[in-house]
């Protein structure tokens, strides 16, 4: 017989989801926490995150990925972020209301489902916000159809690109905070010291990173750098800068036409427009 879930496994469950789930999200949108960490505590968490996606390969990581949109994006955001810019969450994520108390959570959430007309969409927000609450995975609590019919959806909505270039796009992705913060740090030691590449490693960068950045224009520059030659060290991967670049721009221009396809299905239905979104509206109609 199946022990009950105690108050702490919920708690541990919680933690656990709440960790899988930061491996997935747009890591450069961490940049607000993880500027406040050192550069040796950067480094780890990107290596960690880096260390999630080597044991998931192929359909396996496309899968993955596809769970990820559907059950482990937030069910409540406080400040208003355009759907447009926001990947396909299915119109889900539900934004604290100007002057909201603190407790506006529940009432929130009743009032989404009472406006969601789809009823798997009414059972893909329950899932969300259960599993988001450390209660449970989505999978234990969804009719095995309707877990079926999401994840069809889900696949169908998948940018027209290769699993490599997705995991080759996302490897960058997961390095870009800590360049982005090297090449920061490097403007400012140039100005202040002889040695700037010195001066980095005192602070905490590794040798080779910094070997990397330096005369980078960009920190996407550095980090594909420094990946074709950490990768080269393993006889095995076939990782090099040319491969490196041409994945993150087939990813990048898949991407970007999924935002324009959704800003023209806005323009042909502009009764969807959020107040808060007015005036990402207005430039594609100007």
């Amino acid at each position: 017989m199946r022990a009950p879930r105690t108050r702490s496994s919920r708690s541990n469950h919680h933690a656990a989801r709440r960790d899988v789930g930061s491996a997935w999200i747009s890591i450069p949108s961490m940049f607000g926490e993880l500027w406040r960490l050192q550069p040796t505590e950067v480094f780890n968490f990107c290596e960690a995150q880096e260390k999630r996606f080597e044991a998931i390969n192929g359909n396996q990581f496309l899968e993955s990925l596809d769970r990820m949109r559907l059950f482990e994006g937030p069910t409540f955001i406080e400040e208003p972020v355009s759907r447009a810019r926001r990947g396909h969450d299915f119109g889900l994520l539900i934004t604290r209301p100007q002057g909201a108390k603190t407790d506006w959570r529940y009432e929130e959430l009743v009032k989404k489902l009472k406006n969601i007309h789809a009823p798997d969409l009414r059972w893909l927000l329950i899932a969300r916000w259960l599993e988001g609450e450390g209660i449970c995975r989505a999978e234990e609590f969804l009719p095995k159809e309707v877990l079926n019919r999401l994840l069809d959806r889900a696949k169908a909505a998948r940018l027209p690109v290769s699993p490599t270039d997705l995991q080759y796009a996302r490897l960058i992705r997961i390095w870009l905070p800590y360049f982005g913060r090297l090449l920061q740090d490097l403007k400012a030691t140039q100005k202040d010291r002889r040695n700037p590449k010195e001066a980095l490693v005192r602070m905490g960068y590794t040798r080779e990173s910094v070997e990397s950045a330096v005369g980078k224009k960009s920190e996407l520059q550095a980090v594909i750098s420094w990946l074709a030659v950490r990768k080269a060290e393993d006889n095995t991967s076939e990782i090099n800068e040319h491969s490196l670049e041409k994945a993150y721009s087939r990813v990048k221009v898949a991407k970007d036409k999924a935002d324009a396809k959704f800003d023209r299905w806005l323009l042909r239905h502009p009764h969807q427009v959020e107040p808060w979104e007015y005036p990402n509206f207005l430039h594609l109609i100007s």
